[in-house]
């Protein structure tokens, strides 16, 4: 865990185009990837031993691993709004999946293509009347969650092919960023039958077990699942392993490895409190304030740039690709649209930590996961979680209990008094900061 550090933000007046700074020799391309529910536990190389990832197991050999990567929102819509605006769910207003946010943003693709960038986009949007085009992708490919076949049944290779024709046509004289968003390993579980029977066939061979702790069987009325053991979950992150190996060999071929920054990540945790994965040994998943539904993987590439084979526990969040994009590029970056958002452009460099203490939630809204309305805060090493409708806190310490097993609230009474002091003074700088009444007074 890094030292103890503060972060300022600098508000400016909006700029509609980004202007290249001096001193920049090449921009780099962008190959951004963002999965769909993917669980922090659900990559061999961050710990499991039943799905088989080894294509991004290679790319995270080759670039910097996130430990304490996070995303904006427990749930989709609101994260994916985060990556575009640098903005919190809060600010946004897209505070639940298909919310919605102003067409007044000037998100993050418009901000790169004012900066000289093409820019693609392909797969699952999910940000209501803020399209893709509107948004600023030049090539829009949006693919809805039903739009699959027998063969494909979630679009995976078809959003891999979408990709692949971009990068072998598109003007090599000009950088790219080209955002690629796949609709698994969302409900419901489908994938090439081939492949499922793969999976099924090494269940029965070697059931996995447990990676534990004890303690952490249910959440509220929810069983919460304790294994990685699904043939169909693990089949659909073969599909998303082979795509994007697919995708990276193009890169190769067409002689633009080297220029390209490759990004992986979730747009939230793995849903367990549905029979889907384990995020064990992180508490709870998908629209939960705990770690298993905030922490996430992430894995950032650039040949001679980022060190291969790094591992950092430098804390980051989905607001902060939009800064740190643009200043890998070169960019003058528009401070008062990406207020939430701090560059990591330095931690990738490994030329300094990031300058921040604290990271924020607030999902105000009851989860088909079992969640009720909660916010929450990650000061340093302390996590404190506020339930709304109870009006009750929890304190835990993440350095010696990243499970969220033991609750301090009691035994620490001066640093949950400090904490919720700073977390009422946070909530109070939102302007409209939105509750989804009557959910924020009804008790449950």
């Amino acid at each position: 865990m890094n030292s103890v550090l503060r972060t300022t933000f600098v508000l400016t007046g909006v700029l509609f185009l980004s202007v290249s700074r001096p001193g920049i020799a090449k921009q780099p391309n962008y190959l951004f990837f963002l999965a769909d529910d993917l669980g922090w536990k659900d990559l061999g190389c961050y710990g499991s031993t039943f799905y088989e990832t080894p294509h991004l197991d290679k790319l995270a050999s080759e670039g910097m691993v996130f430990t304490q990567a996070y995303t904006a929102s427990t749930v989709c819509s609101p994260t994916r709004a985060s990556v575009m605006t640098g903005q919190a769910p809060a600010r946004h207003g897209c505070t639940n999946y298909g919310g919605q946010i102003s067409i007044k943003h000037i998100c993050l693709p418009k901000a790169l293509k004012g900066g000289g960038y093409q820019t693609f986009f392909t797969g699952k949007w999910h940000i209501g009347k803020m399209t893709p085009s509107l948004a600023g992708f030049d090539v829009d490919l949006e693919i809805g969650a039903r739009d699959g076949t027998p063969g494909d049944p979630k679009s995976t290779r078809r959003i891999t092919r979408n990709t692949v024709e971009y990068l072998q046509e598109l003007d090599g004289t000009k950088p790219f960023f080209a955002y690629v968003n796949y609709h698994a390993v969302h409900l419901p579980l489908r994938e090439e039958p081939g492949l499922v029977a793969k999976y099924q066939q090494k269940l029965d061979k070697s059931p996995p077990k447990s990676v534990g702790p004890k303690g952490l069987e249910f959440e509220r009325e929810r069983v919460n699942k304790q294994v990685q053991n699904l043939p169909e979950y693990a089949a659909m992150m073969e599909g998303i392993d082979d795509s994007v190996a697919e995708i990276l060999q193009v890169l190769e071929d067409q002689g633009l490895a080297d220029d390209t920054v490759v990004i992986f990540t979730s747009d939230n945790g793995g849903l367990s409190t549905k029979p889907c994965t384990s995020n064990l040994p992180l508490r709870a998943g998908k629209g939960w304030a705990y770690e298993g539904g905030i922490r996430v993987p992430l894995i950032v590439k650039w040949p001679g740039k980022i060190e291969a084979g790094v591992m950092t526990d430098t804390p980051i969040t989905s607001m902060d690709f939009y800064p740190t994009l643009e200043v890998l590029a070169g960019l003058s970056t528009l401070d008062s649209q990406h207020v939430d958002g701090v560059n990591f452009s330095q931690v990738l460099l490994g030329q300094a930590a990031l300058k921040r203490e604290t990271l924020y939630w607030h999902y105000p809204h009851y989860h088909g996961a079992g969640c009720i309305p909660v916010g929450a805060m990650r000061h340093g090493d302390w996590k404190l979680v506020h339930w709304y409708g109870e009006d009750r806190y929890e304190l835990y310490n993440l350095a010696k209990d990243l499970s969220e097993l033991h609750d301090v609230s009691q035994s620490k009474p001066e640093v949950l008094k400090e904490l919720q002091l700073q977390w009422q003074n946070w909530l109070k700088s939102i302007p409209n900061i939105k509750y989804d009444n009557p959910n924020a007074l009804r008790k449950k």
